[in-house]
């Protein structure tokens, strides 16, 4: 199996009897050991997918792949790629809250339950954005940011389970409240992270 890094063709190639999986725990320890990071993973052309499937592909023996594409960049580059996704997407979702509760109002159901996934599988993407980039040094998880994320996780917690709940049961007026008044209040402390974050790396406790 052919290895690159960074669109680069390395010399070495990985033979034998070995996984894909575990080449690739081995090329992240080597480039974390030179202060870099992994930003993407892809084999045979298809980035690598989440859950069973990634775990599947990295299950593979080697001789059975042709080509190990990784993306490596810089820890501080990568944190700041984060960050502006994850801004773009609290944008977006932000724009979502009022429709999805106008959908539930008047009784469009399949378009709202199927918008209200995507808004909570996109939730969940900012949440683990925020997360990575609030814990990425041990000087950064003790930030201003990292409380700050904390303090917005607890906040979050009984707004998701009295949505889960309230789509369980059908309650679609519940769900509509929640999105109109509470989702938009909470939203609002993300940018209390997103300004400690910044004030943060200004302090220069992000390295």
């Amino acid at each position: 199996m052919k290895i690159t890094l960074n669109g680069f063709l390395l010399n070495r190639v990985a033979d034998g009897d070995t996984t894909v999986g575990q080449v690739l725990a081995e090329l992240k320890d080597e480039i974390r050991s030179a202060g870099k990071v992994v930003s993407g993973v892809a084999l045979d052309g298809h980035p690598l997918p989440d859950g069973w499937q990634r775990r599947q592909r990295l299950s593979r023996s080697v001789q059975s792949c042709q080509q190990l594409d990784l993306l490596i960049t810089e820890p501080a580059a990568l944190r700041q790629q984060t960050i502006d996704h994850t801004v773009q997407m609290i944008g977006h979702m932000r724009t979502q809250t009022k429709p999805i509760a106008r959908k539930f109002r008047i009784g469009d159901e399949f378009t709202a339950n199927n918008e209200l996934a995507t808004f909570l599988d996109d939730l969940k993407l900012v949440m683990a954005g925020l997360d990575h980039v609030t814990r990425a040094t041990k000087e950064a998880s003790t930030g201003a940011a990292r409380a700050a994320l904390n303090t917005a996780v607890g906040e979050l917690l009984p707004t998701l389970d009295r949505i889960y709940k309230a789509q369980a049961a059908g309650d679609y007026v519940t769900i509509a409240d929640e999105f109109e008044y509470e989702l938009p209040s909470f939203m609002a402390g993300w940018d209390r992270i997103l300004e400690a974050m910044a004030a943060d790396e200004a302090a220069g406790s992000v390295h």
